[in-house]
C-alpha cells in the first residue's frame, strides 16, 4: 500500500512538472511570436520611411531646383518660366503618385480587404524609368549624360527598384549640394554575377551648402548603403578631383533571398 502510493506521489509530482513545462514552453512561443510581430512591424517602418524619403526628398529637391530658376524666369522668358512651373506641377504630381500608391499598398497589408480600387497601383520604378527621371533632373539645370553597360531590363524587380533608389538618391545631392551648371556622368553596368553604379557631378558646390560628413543628415546615404545591403553590395561616397561629389555602388544580383526584401512596394 505504501508503494502505491508513494508512486502515485511521483506520478502527480511528474505531472505537474510536465504541466508547468508545456505552460512555459507556451508562454515562450507566445513571447517569439509577439517579439517576430514586433520585428515586422519595424521592419515595415523602415522599409516605408526609406521609400517616403526617397520619394519626397528627391522631388522637393528637384522642385526647389527649379523654383529658384523660374523666379527670374518669369520676368525675362515668360515662356521658359511657364515651361519650368509645368514642370514643377508634373514633379509634384508624379510624388504624390507614388506616395497614393504608397499609402494604399499600406493599408491594404493591414486590413486585408485587397488593393483599393480607387488609387492605380502601378509597378515600382525600374531601370526603364532612368530615362524620365535624369529628364526631371536636367530640368533643374545639370547636364547629364547616362552610359548603360549590359541587359539591365532582364534584371530581378527588387534589384533594380534599388538600382533606380540609389541613383535617384545620388541625384538628389547633386541638386542640393552641387551649382546648377554642373555635369553629372551616370553609369551602371550589368556585368555577370555584379551590378555598378556610379554617380558623379563635377560642381562646383553651392555657396551655401557643404557636402560632407557633417552636411545634411546622412539619411540618404545610409539609405543608399541600406539598399545595396539587400544584395550584399557597398556603396563609397566622396570628394572627386573635378571639385565635386562620386557615389560608386556595388550590388550582387545572386544574392541569398533571405537577404532580399519579400515584396517591395
Amino acid at each position: 500500500m505504501t508503494l502505491t502510493v508513494m508512486v502515485a506521489v511521483v506520478a502527480f509530482a511528474a505531472l505537474g512538472l510536465l504541466l508547468r513545462l508545456a505552460y512555459a514552453y507556451i508562454d515562450a512561443l507566445k513571447k517569439q511570436r509577439d517579439q517576430q510581430a514586433r520585428l515586422a512591424t519595424a521592419q515595415e517602418r523602415a522599409r516605408v520611411s526609406r521609400e517616403m524619403h526617397d520619394i519626397l526628398g528627391h522631388t522637393l529637391a528637384v522642385i526647389v531646383g527649379l523654383a529658384d530658376g523660374a523666379a527670374g524666369l518669369t520676368e525675362t522668358k515668360p515662356e521658359r518660366g511657364a515651361q519650368t512651373l509645368r514642370i514643377i506641377g508634373a514633379s509634384g504630381r508624379d510624388a504624390l503618385a507614388e506616395l497614393r500608391r504608397l499609402l494604399a499598398v499600406i493599408g491594404d497589408d493591414r486590413e486585408g480587404q485587397g488593393r483599393s480600387h480607387d488609387v492605380p497601383l502601378d509597378p515600382q520604378p525600374g531601370l526603364a524609368n532612368l530615362d524620365a527621371l535624369l529628364d526631371r533632373v536636367r530640368a533643374a539645370g545639370p547636364t547629364i549624360a547616362l552610359y548603360p553597360h549590359g541587359d539591365l531590363t532582364s534584371l530581378a524587380p527588387g534589384l533594380q527598384l534599388s538600382a533606380y533608389r540609389i541613383i535617384q538618391e545620388a541625384l538628389t545631392n547633386t541638386v542640393k549640394y552641387a551649382a546648377s551648371d554642373t555635369s553629372l556622368h551616370v553609369s551602371i553596368a550589368a556585368d555577370p554575377g555584379i551590378v555598378r553604379i556610379t554617380v558623379e557631378d563635377t560642381g562646383p558646390p553651392r555657396t551655401h551648402a557643404r557636402r560632407g560628413c557633417g552636411a545634411g543628415t546622412g539619411r540618404g546615404l545610409v539609405g543608399m548603403r541600406e539598399r545595396a545591403t539587400l544584395y550584399r553590395g557597398e556603396v563609397t561616397a566622396g570628394p572627386n578631383q573635378e571639385g565635386g561629389w562620386t557615389v560608386h555602388a556595388l550590388l550582387i544580383p545572386n544574392a541569398p533571398a533571405n537577404s532580399v526584401e519579400k515584396r517591395p512596394v
